[in-house]
């Protein structure tokens, strides 16, 4: 005797016209109705906890979960809230199957990553878990719902760039779980390298890095001066500096915000990095970037 299939709900998400992005924050009281869709979904819990039910599996959710759902797997949201204080609350960004659409003999090396970006998740059949370990879902998500919030001129834009950022981080986290730690390491500059560009807000110090990887820190240090021209440390304060320009475009946070953002908090030792790379102090950056834009 064969059991019968599970009915669910294929789930019909009015986007704004001619808007193939949408975004949420949801209170889940409850429980939703099983469902799946026709565009790409993705959850961040930002409070409380309950039970994602998707596809065979059922998995204990709470704040700092991330979740990348692909076209047709029913998934079911529950709340499991201690008190109604702590609410199950979501913040859902959907967008449409065009975003993702192959490109045709990609011309430059911004349309070959974002390819590279764009398959890797056009191609999961399977739904993604992620952790936020240093705040970096937290930030894109909340940047979302601001810009939804204020609603300013070219907030769908706003939204667009952050939902790039978003996939972004996912594909390199992704990538990198899929490097770490490999049985030989072949290119121990590539990896530290790709390590620092993900965790770049709370990094292992370069004896931490290397005793993980059981490799020698004067072997590493001479091969990663050989190969990028930098120290270790000085590619993560490359990385940070690269990081602290994006948000003083694309953003309107504090410097402040910026520089915990990046992981600085001595703001005498952010100011002074920041000109030295620059050239210019981080407000004089901003001025002259949103004059020229």
């Amino acid at each position: 005797m064969t059991s019968s299939p599970r009915s669910f709900e294929m789930f019909q998400h009015p986007f704004p016209i001619e808007t193939p992005i949408s975004f949420q924050l949801v209170t889940v009281k409850g429980s939703f109705q099983e469902h799946a869709h026709e565009f790409y979904e993705i959850i961040y819990i930002s409070e409380g906890k309950g039970t994602l039910f998707i596809h065979k599996d059922s998995l204990q959710i709470e704040e700092g979960d991330l979740f990348f759902i692909p076209i047709g797997i029913p998934h079911l949201l529950k709340s499991e809230s201690a008190t109604p204080a702590v609410p199950l609350q979501m913040m859902t960004c959907m967008f449409q199957t065009e975003l993702l659409a192959p490109q045709n003999s990609p011309k430059n090396e911004l349309e070959r990553e974002f390819d590279a970006i764009a398959q890797f998740f056009r191609q999961s059949e399977e739904w993604l878990r992620y952790k936020d370990q240093g705040g970096e879902f937290a930030r894109i998500m909340y940047s979302m719902n601001f810009a939804v919030n204020s609603q300013s001129p070219g907030y769908h834009y706003k939204l667009y760039i952050c939902l790039l950022d978003l996939l972004n981080t996912m594909y390199r986290l992704k990538q990198f779980s899929l490097l770490s730690k490999p049985d030989k390491l072949v290119d121990p500059v590539a990896f530290a390298i790709e390590y620092i560009q993900v965790h770049y807000r709370n990094p292992l110090k370069m004896e931490e890095f290397c005793q993980w990887l059981s490799i020698s820190p004067r072997h590493l240090q001479r091969k990663f001066k050989e190969t990028t021209g930098y120290t270790y440390t000085r590619m993560l304060q490359q990385v940070r500096v690269q990081k602290s320009c994006e948000l003083l475009i694309n953003t309107d946070w504090s410097i402040q915000q910026i520089a915990d953002e990046v992981g600085i908090h001595d703001m005498k030792y952010f100011y002074r990095l920041f000109k030295t790379s620059c050239g210019l102090t981080p407000l004089h950056f901003r001025q002259q970037n949103i004059r020229t834009k």
